[in-house]
């Protein structure tokens, strides 16, 4: 359990920080149900009532060597209004890779709070960087963080080690909130409290999981994705995008390579023997499970202009851009 025992007047404050693609929409929307129904017992989640995410208190701007985060402090300030505990979800934090940054989120926070503990999902990156092209379509900061490549996988550039690189990442947020207050959860099916993020994260507080619905965030086929990046990559506008996408009959999914899998993987492998170091954690020398086989030896991303064109061309005029 995270929250533990303590004198009534100790206000704390969990914030689970991401990452991306690790079933944050789902445990969002279960937190909040829980939250409205009165099943957090005497914690409250931090939300906001009229309707904007509270992920918005990150912004994220520019792209490759220029992308950057940017912490509203502001914005957190009045995300507690009321006395006593709270549980924060905002995977934007997740972007945040700057130590001053988080040095004066902490500063802020503890004003309010006399305790502040930190709970990540990790993703294999080659898995998390697949599963972030819908994003990718659909989100501006994601598609200047990535790029629009036609692509399963994105090309690999230093860019992305502030991202990728965990042991990095992580060391930083121990540095600033205490190590003994971080606690990271492995992304894998095994490794998690019923094979599922809400599951376990209710776990950890100690909570049973509530009946608050089915999981959101619907992937996207392997043309819609293809489709959507190359629109992306051309100009389109999102609101055009999603309405071609709409249209697009495909149930097949998208996948790189093995060969290009591995290759994007092993970028970070050298950053993932040390979180395992780091963390203590001898399950695997390189902390996930390193099997590829779920990736064919051929991909089925490699896809001509000519050939998308052809797919934009079989929708009827009206649904295409």
């Amino acid at each position: 359990m995270i929250f533990s025992s303590r004198k009534q007047a100790k206000r704390v404050l969990l914030i689970h920080i991401g990452s991306h693609k690790t079933g944050t929409s789902s445990l969002q929307c279960a937190l909040l149900y829980a939250h409205q129904n009165g099943l957090l017992g005497d914690r409250a989640y931090a939300h906001v009532p009229n309707g904007t995410n509270i992920n918005r208190f990150v912004k994220i701007s520019g792209s490759d060597r220029s992308f950057r985060s940017k912490i509203d402090y502001r914005a957190f300030k009045q995300a507690f209004p009321n006395d006593g505990d709270y549980i924060a979800s905002t995977e934007n934090l997740f972007w945040v890779y700057s130590k001053w940054q988080l040095r004066k989120l902490a500063w802020v926070l503890r004003r309010q709070f006399d305790e502040i503990k930190i709970v990540v999902y990790l993703r294999r990156q080659d898995s998390l960087a697949l599963s972030h092209r819908k994003q990718t379509i659909m989100r501006k900061g994601t598609l200047d963080f990535y790029s629009a490549e036609v692509s399963a996988l994105p090309s690999y550039r230093k860019s992305l080690d502030s991202y990728f690189c965990y042991d990095q990442k992580l060391k930083i947020w121990a540095d600033i909130f205490g190590a003994k207050n971080i606690t990271v959860r492995k992304f894998e099916r095994d490794s998690l409290f019923k094979g599922d993020t809400v599951a376990d994260f209710f776990h950890l507080l100690g909570l049973e999981e509530p009946n608050w619905g089915e999981d959101v965030n619907k992937a996207l086929s392997r043309k819609q994705l293809l489709i959507g990046l190359y629109l992306r990559s051309k100009g389109v506008q999102e609101s055009i995008i999603k309405r071609t996408l709409e249209k697009v009959n495909d149930t097949d999914k998208l996948v790189p390579s093995r060969a290009a899998a591995q290759s994007f993987l092993d970028q970070f492998q050298e950053s993932n023997r040390r979180l395992a170091t780091w963390l203590g954690d001898t399950s695997n020398p390189h902390y996930f499970n390193t099997d590829l086989s779920r990736y064919p030896e051929v991909g089925n991303d490699d896809v001509s202009e000519a050939e998308i064109e052809q797919w934009l061309s079989a929708l009827s005029p009206a649904e295409t851009p």
